[in-house]
């Protein structure tokens, strides 16, 4: 929640007539384009990488953040349903900042993992069940601005030890999860390739018992492996999803710069279903009924930002690239005027570019055809 993409939501704030706001200060507006794909998913998760404090707020600037607390509601508004509070950020407005964030995901309806009032707790699980199956959600950190966690049984950011997630991933198999989902924030940023640390970890991870691995904090997409465990499963660790709204690379002008300076503006929605299967009874006559992880996908994503010259009004905007490039090109082949279809064209261009930028990247082969 960088300063101008909020600027950008409170421009999109409706008033009543007392001058209270109706629409949860206009954040929902940043996700006009992709609300719908949001809600049609059972279980959507996102990365919450700000601190949302505003009683504790110390001020903001480049590289410390902050969001009042109407994104949480706004957040559930526009269909996330579980955030990881687990990042480099989460003490951008110090220990009380962490706190008053804790307060407001507890008094929201959001899930949230990765934090909790005390070290252990922010090692626990969150069970969710959607259609009969159990998933168990885990968050932790590897990186942090300002580390503050302070003794074990005060409020606790899940800082990463393999050792700890195993056990933890462990605790969430006993108590009866069918799949579990591991967020964690890790990696060099702008580098599109993980390092060997993160692949070590996540293969530990996937062998211990995740089956998703999800992946931020580089800031640019890496790729998404495919991974067979010893005991029979298919696990994926998406290293890095890259941002999904941000106000990074504004300054990126397609055609002018090359394709990586816009990589920040790049990003992926992982999409993929939980199947139960039965596999009829087991050599002993008991039932093998197991979860599975398929029809991985990803959606490819791109951040629209023209505040780059306009500072006063700042339209920034995440898009679905491939709906994106469905409706600007049914525009074009209405549109009469020459400057507009100009326009158009050099539209399709740039999600074109982004689209086989995002390809490079993680493959061609996890995307979905585009649209005829």
């Amino acid at each position: 929640m960088h300063g101008m993409v909020q600027k950008s939501a409170a421009l999109g704030n409706r008033l009543g007539a007392a001058g209270e706001s109706l629409n949860y200060e206009g954040f929902p507006v940043l996700f006009e384009h992709v609300d719908d794909y949001l809600r049609s998913a059972d279980l959507t998760f996102a990365n919450l990488e700000t601190p949302v404090a505003p009683k504790a707020n110390k001020g903001t600037r480049q590289f410390v953040f902050n969001v009042s607390a109407a994104f949480l509601p706004a957040l559930q508004d526009v269909g996330f349903d579980v955030v990881s509070f687990a990042n480099n950020h989460v003490y951008d407005q110090g220990r009380d900042g962490f706190v008053e964030t804790l307060d407001n995901l507890e008094g929201s309806k959001l899930t949230f993992v990765g934090a909790g009032r005390t070290c252990a707790q922010s090692q626990v699980a969150k069970m969710t069940e959607v259609n009969g199956i159990k998933v168990a959600w885990l968050g932790a950190s590897k990186v942090y601005n300002d580390n503050l966690n302070a003794a074990e049984t005060e409020a606790c950011s899940f800082a990463y030890d393999r050792d700890k997630a195993l056990a933890a991933v462990k605790a969430a198999r006993a108590a009866g999860a069918e799949i579990v989902i591991f967020s964690l924030h890790w990696g060099q940023e702008y580098k599109t390739a993980p390092g060997q640390a993160e692949v070590d970890d996540a293969h530990a991870l996937m062998d211990g018992g995740v089956d998703l691995i999800i992946g931020h904090h580089p800031h640019v997409l890496q790729p998404v492996e495919i991974y067979a465990t010893p005991d029979g499963r298919r696990a994926v660790v998406a290293y890095s999803l890259g941002n999904f709204i941000s106000n990074q690379s504004a300054w990126y002008l397609f055609g002018t710069q090359q394709d990586h300076h816009g990589y920040t503006r790049d990003g992926l929605a992982l999409q993929l279903d939980l199947v139960k299967k039965d596999y009829g009874p087991g050599p002993d006559g008991s039932p093998q009924v197991k979860v599975e992880l398929a029809n991985v996908l990803g959606v490819p994503l791109w951040t629209d930002n023209n505040s780059k010259g306009n500072a006063e009004s700042p339209l920034i905007r995440t898009v679905l690239i491939d709906e994106e490039l469905k409706a600007t090109q049914a525009a074009l082949e209405a549109e009469k005027d020459w400057e507009k279809s100009l326009a158009l064209k050099r539209r399709i261009e740039l999600l074109t570019a982004r689209r086989e930028a995002i390809i490079g990247v993680v493959g061609a082969e996890l995307l979905p055809p585009l649209p005829e």
